[in-house]
This record gives structure tokens, sequence and C-alpha cells, in this order.
């Protein structure tokens, strides 16, 4: 998947790879101008979760269901007017065809999350977002950004900045 967006900064389009979910730093380097800047589509998923489509397989067997019946649909219509009518509509045939192949495409996404692949992914994206938050000075620009991060990531940081104030 590609994430297309606009530096803050110099207004360069910017396209980059990603995971569906747009999992991972937040934190965004521009090419162009070479300055880095907050893109809020990118989730820390230590900070914010996930998004609730990638844990419950039940949102992907409400769209399997709706194309089903969407396809079963257009079909039905097309079976109507070619064997009564003795004329078939394109648009509903594409119609059909692309809402099988969502139908189908539907129901795997709901068995991947339902076997638990997504779980596994995601249990990746979380630990790889906490080695991030281990990170002071990640934290820091994040908190300079406007970032909430939750307590247990600056407790590095309070310990830092009170060793330096001691000093």
């Amino acid at each position: 998947m590609t994430l297309q967006g606009k530096c803050p900064h110099c207004g360069e389009v910017t396209k980059e790879a990603t995971n569906t979910w747009a999992y991972g730093s937040p934190i965004r380097f521009c090419l162009r101008c070479k300055q880095e800047y907050l893109d809020q589509r990118w989730r820390e998923v230590a900070v914010v979760g996930f998004d609730p489509r990638s844990t419950s397989p039940a949102f992907y067997l409400k769209a399997f269901l709706i194309t089903l019946a969407l396809a079963a649909a257009s079909g039905g219509w097309s079976y109507y007017t070619i064997n009564f009518k003795h004329y078939y509509y394109t648009s509903i045939v594409v119609t059909c065809v692309i809402c099988a192949i969502a139908s189908v495409a539907f129901l795997g996404l709901a068995i991947w999350i339902g076997l638990g692949f997504a779980a596994k992914k995601n249990d990746w994206y979380l630990q790889e977002s906490k080695r991030r938050l281990q990170n002071p000075e990640y934290v820091k620009k994040l908190i300079s950004y406007g970032y909430r991060v939750p307590e247990e990531y600056l407790q590095g940081i309070t310990d830092g900045e009170q060793s330096e104030e001691k000093d």
C-alpha cells in the first residue's frame, strides 16, 4: 500500500510504502527539504493502539456478506435480463464480478485475522513501537510535536532531566 501526503514545510508530495494500517513512527523525514515532521496518519501503536479492524474478523465478515449479497443481486439481475430480455448490461456483469472477487478477499481477511495471523503481525508492530519509545530522544521529539506519550515512556526522560539538573 502507498500512503501519499505533503510535507508541511515545503509542500512536496510524499509517497511512502506502508503496511495496511500505517503502523510505525509518525515522525517522517522529507527528502526534498530535509526536515522532519509529524504525520498523524501513522500510528505509534504502543501509544494509540491498533485499528479495531485489524483485530476483529467481524468487520470483514460483514463486508463479506454485503459484497456477496451485492454479487448475488447483480448476478440475479444479469440472469434475468439475459434469459428474459435477451440483453445484458455490461455494468451489472462487471459489478457482479467485482463484488464476487471482493467477497472472497474479505472472507480471506476474516479468516486471516480469525486464525491469529494478524495478531502475530500486530504483536511485532507493538514490540517495534515499544523499542522506539525506549529511546528518550525519540520520546522528546514526539512530545515536541504535541504527541501524547503515556507515563511509562516518560520515566527515562524525567530521570535523565533530573540527573542533568543535579550536575
